[in-house]
């Protein structure tokens, strides 16, 4: 008689996860042939993040996407279920690893900085991706990446009595104000009205057009001279002159507005 065989321990069960969830997190299974395929979710969102970066969003079409890739059309749909989850995929992988911020134990004051911080790193992704700003926001956070920009921005509130309703309108209202500061900036650059010389005609029109009487706070804003002043730098881009001195730039003084709201 053969001995009996020793109880195996018992296999964690592999969570099971919606298809487009398993990929967000790249928690899906390997192939079953026994060799890595040439193409998998991760490559598939990289080079659609490249065709973006290079072309802008609307060239993210799926049929150039895979003239990119040199696969069938076919062949993207088995990594990535919609051009709907593909732009989910590619708004979290480009958004990347948030910044080392150290969370704060005063209470008081220290988490003000550790939010700037945060605000300005999540502010330069999208400067790098500036398509990023466009793709419209469906869910909450859900991805790894941008679920770990949630974790930083909740863990500078630590030290606070804050309740968790409050970190996180706090959280999305910076996230908010980040992205669209960053949409306006696109938009105005597309249009070429980020100039000084775009802003020095549009200080020009206002002023022929203002009835002080009518419009009495925007004729002594046109008085102070605050519009028009910029001069462009040596590359033709705005030097930043004309700010008066001890402002911030508008995307810092907005932050600054914000932050100072809170209350800890």
């Amino acid at each position: 008689m053969p001995p009996a065989r020793p109880e195996q321990p018992a296999q964690p069960e592999r969570p099971e996860h919606p298809a487009a969830l398993a990929r967000l997190w790249r928690t899906a299974g390997p192939s079953k042939l026994g060799r890595r395929p040439e193409l998998d979710t991760e490559r598939v969102v990289r080079a659609a993040v490249e065709l973006a970066d290079r072309d802008g969003l609307d060239a993210v079409v799926m049929a150039k996407l895979a003239r990119q890739l040199d696969v069938t059309t076919m062949a993207l749909y088995r990594h990535v279920g919609s051009k709907d989850e593909l732009l989910v995929l590619m708004q979290d992988l480009a958004v990347g690893e948030p910044p080392t911020i150290e969370a704060p134990t005063n209470p008081t004051t220290d988490f003000r900085g550790g939010l700037r911080r945060w605000a300005t790193a999540l502010r330069e992704a999208y400067e790098a991706h500036p398509w990023l700003a466009a793709v419209t926001v469906g869910a909450p956070p859900l991805g790894p990446y941008s679920l770990a920009w949630m974790n930083l921005a909740l863990a500078q509130l630590r030290a606070t009595t804050l309740d968790w309703p409050e970190k996180l309108a706090i959280a999305g209202l910076l996230g908010s104000y980040v992205r669209q500061s960053a949409r306006l900036a696109i938009d105005f650059a597309s249009t070429g009205a980020d100039t000084p010389q775009a802003e020095a005609e549009y200080a020009r029109s206002l002023a022929q057009l203002v009835d002080p009487a009518t419009y009495p706070e925007v004729a002594e804003l046109l008085a102070a001279g605050v519009l028009g002043t910029r001069q462009p730098d040596s590359t033709g881009q705005p030097d930043g002159t004309g700010q008066p001195d001890g402002v911030e730039d508008e995307f810092g003084y907005g932050l600054t507005v914000i932050l100072r709201g809170i209350t800890p």
